[in-house]
C-alpha cells in the first residue's frame, strides 16, 4: 500500500514539475497594441481583432491612448473598426504578426484614417 501511495505521489510530482518546466521553457508569444487617438474627437468605441481575439475599447479622449495585450497564437493581421464621437466610422486591415515572436504595435487613429505607425519585434527562437 505504501508503495502505491509513493508511486502516485511521485507521479503527481512529475506532472507538477513538467507543467512548471513547460511554462518556463515555452512561454507564450505576446503581442501588445497601443491605440493612439490622434483625431480631433473622442473615440466612442474601437474594436481590434487579432489572432482570433477581440480587444474592445471605449471613451478614448483625443490625444490619449490605450494599451492592451494578446497572445500571438498564429500569423495574423489587425482588423480595426473605430467609431468616433460624431458617429463617423473608420475601419482598416493593417499590419501583421508572426507566430513565435513578441510584438508591440502602435496604431494611430486620425480624423481620416487608421494607420500602423510602428512595430517592434522580439524573437526568441
Amino acid at each position: 500500500m505504501k508503495k502505491k501511495i509513493l508511486l502516485i505521489l511521485g507521479f503527481l510530482f512529475a506532472l507538477w514539475l513538467g507543467s512548471k518546466l513547460n511554462a518556463l521553457i515555452f512561454t507564450p508569444d505576446v503581442g501588445v497594441v497601443v491605440l493612439s487617438n490622434e483625431s480631433s474627437e473622442q473615440i466612442a468605441s474601437a474594436e481590434i481583432s487579432i489572432c482570433g481575439q477581440t480587444l474592445n475599447f471605449s471613451s478614448v479622449p483625443a490625444g490619449e491612448y490605450v494599451i492592451a495585450h494578446y497572445d500571438v497564437i498564429a500569423d495574423s493581421h489587425y482588423d480595426i473598426k473605430v467609431t468616433l464621437q460624431s458617429g463617423r466610422t473608420l475601419d482598416n486591415e493593417i499590419g501583421y504578426v508572426t507566430h513565435m515572436s513578441d510584438y508591440i504595435g502602435v496604431i494611430a487613429v486620425t480624423n481620416d484614417e487608421i494607420a500602423h505607425k510602428s512595430r517592434e519585434i522580439s524573437t526568441r527562437y
